[in-house]
């Protein structure tokens, strides 16, 4: 397979992966408006996210509503937006559709024209729900025509590998966030109700509050959910299960290196790292611990790049 083909098939993993999680973000942060414990906190929650799509502003002033929804959501012009992101998605995928099936193809470029020719008018007054809503079904229709469609060889795994380190960085970067979040509302932690509220959003976010209340019976605390969104290798959007996936998607690569090749090791360590990770072990500094995990993921990501995109 050709460097530039592998490539592009990884980054349309990568991009998909994060449109949806940053829908996800979106819909679910900013309608945490509507309850009671954030009624009064819609200047905060606007900033965390232009937080999470790494944006910039000025802390010290309100910012306005209209013109940050739109900025993140549908701004063509801003590389970090939900539109800008859908679009790298289709860019990536149209010099390859060739390899994939045109049921693929042809679901990510409905996806595309979605993004595009929605009324920006009626997203911003009230189509928000129903826009971050559609996003993250288009996602998933996506990711189904991909295991479905497709057969499961290097093609697939390219995309799979995106897609799932694409996961584990955003599941890290949003634990950054609602962890700022949590430290800044609740001063500090003291205000335990509005804590326990901060991680049912955080649980909300990834789609997991349902399988948390499964496997602890308990109120949502900074202990568990860190427990299981790092290290439970049976739940899809935990670090846990993306680490080890991605360790046997390498494998499966038809020209596979040794296991003691850079990549494989790294790869193999990371996931035995947080399949075995006790939560005391980070509590001293969690912020420091996450950072250092995404730098580990960002170094993962160098090491697939260095061994099977560059052509020199």
């Amino acid at each position: 397979m050709l460097a530039r083909v592998a490539n592009s098939l990884y980054w349309t993993g990568r991009y998909i992966e994060r449109s949806e999680h940053l829908a996800r973000y979106l819909r679910v942060q900013y309608f945490s408006i509507l309850d009671a414990p954030m009624s009064q906190n819609k200047d905060f929650i606007l900033k965390s996210i232009l937080t999470m799509y790494g944006m910039e502003f000025d802390s010290q002033e309100a910012v306005e509503e209209q013109k940050v929804l739109v900025e993140v959501g549908m701004d063509p012009d801003n590389p970090n937006s939900l539109f800008s992101t859908v679009r790298a998605a289709r860019e990536n995928a149209r010099p390859v559709r060739y390899t994939v099936s045109s049921e693929l193809w042809e679901v990510i470029n409905q996806y595309y024209l979605f993004v595009k020719e929605y009324s920006v008018d009626f997203y911003k007054t009230r189509g928000l729900y129903d826009f971050s809503l559609q996003a993250t079904k288009h996602c998933s229709i996506i990711r189904s025509y991909l295991n479905h469609t497709l057969l499961h060889d290097d093609i697939w795994v390219f995309i799979e590998l995106g897609i799932h380190l694409e996961r584990a960085a955003q599941i890290i970067r949003i634990l950054s966030s609602k962890m700022t979040d949590i430290n800044v509302v609740t001063e500090n932690g003291s205000n335990i109700p509005l804590q326990r509220y901060q991680w049912t959003i955080t649980l909300k976010v990834l789609e997991a509050f349902d399988m948390y209340k499964r496997t602890y019976r308990k109120a949502q605390k900074q202990s568990t959910v860190l427990e299981f969104l790092l290290t439970n290798s049976m739940f899809p959007r935990s670090i846990a299960y993306n680490l080890l996936y991605i360790k046997d998607l390498l494998s499966r690569l038809t020209f596979a290196s040794e296991v003691k090749e850079p990549l494989f090791f790294k790869a193999g360590k990371l996931s035995s790292h947080f399949q075995y990770l006790e939560i005391k072990e980070i509590e001293g500094d969690v912020f420091q611990f996450l950072h250092d995990s995404l730098m580990d993921i960002y170094s993962l990501h160098e090491l697939i790049e260095q061994k099977y995109f560059q052509t020199s």
